[in-house]
């Protein structure tokens, strides 16, 4: 009996075609990098995927070849825009209210001349153009709209939609400082806590030693003090802008316990007994001048320079100042991870931006060095 002779396909010399369960094909190649790559789309005739494998050859052989995902993320980057990616970028992201509407605003402000240009058009020389075109007169807010470019760009690098970031402009991230904080006293403290009226004395003490900022102080419950006193939990901070209140997680996304110095827990426990209402979440600085009943950041702020003024300082003092001095105070005695998780912060970088040499610091510093040189006579 005949048997039917099968005649085998001869095998491929260069590239590979295989048949998939759904009956279409793949095609796939060893390129100049060695890496194996395959066509991002199967198909249905076996021709369409030989004439897939010789175009890519014929690439390699002219020297024109790139990986054929960077040639697809390159087509993408031609037909998206920074605006339209960065605007997606801003919607993708669990950002807090505030931060959202300061990006669209950056987006629609200093980044409105990058709106219509193509990803990969995007060059580092048209960054420092761009840059350059700020001007200087709003450094704060040049410095803003960079680090969100730089973001922006740097998750369409790791979306291969451009080969790499283009905004590489050393030290356009870094916000220059104003003016000088000022570091209080811990008698300086004292005294503007007696000064300052009653109802807000243990914001005063609560701010200065323990380190919460403005909108964590102020969003501050009877629930959030321990019943003895000695730790206060941050779990939430507030905002207000254009008359609307939003109350959210802390700056860093992540509640903190903060230990209460000893010498100012009798004042809280005065100020829950005097001037806070029984009820557990009852606010612990109440105001009268917000929709949503949070003491008015104005309010706080014109009683707590009036007592400065009052107790002889003559600088300006922000209330952002008691972080800094918080921040130097507690530099003294613990180390950089123990006063970043004590202000809250998420950054090595941000903690270290609220401390600052102590005025009699450098005297101690000498001093100790001098322990350590002296070296006792001995007597014979």
């Amino acid at each position: 009996m005949a048997t039917k002779k099968t005649t085998r396909r001869p095998r491929r010399s260069w590239g590979k075609i295989r048949a998939e369960r759904s009956g279409r094909l793949s095609a796939s190649y060893t390129g100049p990098d060695l890496a194996r790559h395959t066509a991002q789309a199967t198909f249905s005739a076996r021709m369409d995927a030989e004439r897939w494998l010789a175009d890519e050859r014929r690439l390699i052989e002219r020297g024109d070849w790139t990986p054929p995902k960077h040639r697809t993320a390159e087509r993408h980057a031609r037909a998206t825009t920074f605006g339209e990616y960065a605007a997606r970028w801003i919607a993708h992201r669990n950002l807090k209210p505030r931060t959202r509407r300061g990006y669209s605003e950056l987006l629609a402000g200093p980044l409105a001349k990058l709106h219509n240009v193509p990803l990969n058009v995007i060059t580092a020389e048209g960054v420092r153009a761009w840059h350059a075109g700020l001007g200087a007169s709003t450094p704060t807010r040049r410095a803003h709209a960079y680090c969100l470019l730089h973001a922006v760009l740097n998750t369409a690098a790791d979306d291969g939609l451009i080969a790499a970031n283009p905004a590489k402009i050393r030290g356009a991230m870094n916000i220059p400082a104003k003016r000088q904080a000022v570091v209080l006293t811990p008698e300086q403290i004292g005294k503007i806590a007696t000064e300052i009226r009653p109802q807000l004395r243990a914001a005063v003490l609560i701010g200065a030693w323990c380190g919460l900022r403005f909108g964590e102080l102020v969003e501050l419950r009877r629930h959030d003090i321990a019943p003895d006193g000695s730790v206060i939990s941050v779990g939430r901070g507030v905002t207000h802008r254009a008359k609307e209140c939003s109350i959210s997680t802390p700056k860093s996304g992540k509640p903190r316990r903060v230990a209460v110095p000893w010498h100012i827990a009798p004042d809280i426990a005065e100020h829950l007994a005097q001037w806070t209402d029984a009820d557990a979440d009852a606010l612990l600085f109440p105001g009268a001048l917000t929709a949503c009943g949070h003491l008015p950041d104005r309010t706080f702020r014109d009683a707590f320079r009036a007592a400065c003024r009052a107790v002889g300082i003559k600088d300006v003092v922000r209330l952002h100042d008691m972080r800094h001095t918080v921040g130097t105070t507690a530099a003294r005695f613990g180390t950089l991870a123990e006063v970043q998780a004590r202000l809250g912060h998420s950054t090595v970088s941000a903690a270290m931006r609220y401390q600052h040499a102590a005025a009699d610091r450098d005297a101690e510093l000498a001093a100790a060095l001098s322990g350590l040189a002296t070296v006792p006579k001995t007597t014979a």
